[in-house]
């Protein structure tokens, strides 16, 4: 197998988990069981429990501006799971650090978001070992791939601008916490993310579908051919059994006849 196509299937797969039907489920019922909105459930569990970390840094972990670590620190906020602090030797520098509820939060999360999934028992336990082993370098080189990439100016410009971008599309409303003005933004943004999870799943499932056939055709046309072929034997039997039928009964019916004349030739002599 080329480099080119163990690529393609490593990141098809890996794609292809990320959108499962029971992934989404999972992350999404997570968040609705803590009462979080699926970015805050992101950012609950990327929070480090006994460390406060200011929200200029978050910014920079998260790839965001300052105005969308606020929406998401009002979010865990508001639910108790974490709590503003203001540097000592700065009240201009807030920080966030998770409370004793969001870290036992944050572990329930953890388990459910990243437990395992129905695909895993697929694999034998070494299996299971190396794939984790091997998915784990492979997420840690790229994260400082990523990192590497951040570094160079050009590169962090264009990552602040599309975040800037998507936290302008977060401002148009208040979401289950009640921030910013009315009109269902939050609500409005995450269905758009929900049905763009939709289309790309159905476009998996077509793909995936479409994967098959081209699998199947080669077999379906092999079976063909070889029904054609057990077809033709069999009618090849069938016409030499009928042949073979045909010359018994043709014996036994000359025997008969020469029986029949021997009889009457005899009777005739007496």
């Amino acid at each position: 197998m080329e480099r080119e196509e163990a690529a393609r299937l490593i990141t098809e797969a890996v794609t292809q988990l990320f959108f499962s039907a029971e992934n989404q489920a999972k992350f999404h019922g997570a968040a609705d069981e803590l009462g979080l909105q699926p970015p805050a459930l992101k950012a609950l569990i990327s929070l480090d429990p006994g460390e406060s970390v200011s929200m200029r840094q978050l910014a920079e972990q998260w790839g965001c501006d300052a105005s969308f670590v606020t929406i998401v620190t009002d979010g865990l906020e508001a639910a108790g799971y974490a709590e503003r602090r203001v540097a000592p030797h700065d009240r201009r520098i807030k920080s966030v650090e998770l409370t004793p509820p969001g870290i036992d939060a944050r572990e329930w999360a953890l388990e459910m978001v990243y437990g395992p999934r129905a695909g895993f028992d697929a694999l034998t336990p070494r299996e299971q070992v190396t794939l984790a082993r091997l998915l784990t370098k492979m997420a840690t080189a790229q994260a400082d791939h990523d990192e590497t990439l951040l570094d160079k100016p050009d590169i962090r410009v264009a990552a602040r601008r599309l975040a800037a971008q998507g936290t302008r599309q977060h401002r148009g409303g208040g979401g289950r916490g009640g921030h910013g003005p009315a009109g269902g933004g939050w609500q409005e943004h995450f269905e758009a993310n929900r049905q763009e999870i939709t289309r790309l799943k159905e476009e998996l499932a077509r793909m995936r579908d479409e994967f098959k056939a081209q699998a199947r055709g080669p077999v379906d046309e092999a079976r063909a051919d070889l029904k054609a072929a057990k077809d033709d034997v069999k009618a090849q039997v069938k016409a030499a059994k009928d042949d073979v039928k045909a010359q018994v009964s043709a014996e036994v019916q000359g025997l008969r006849d020469d029986l029949v004349d021997k009889l009457k030739a005899g009777r005739a002599r007496r």
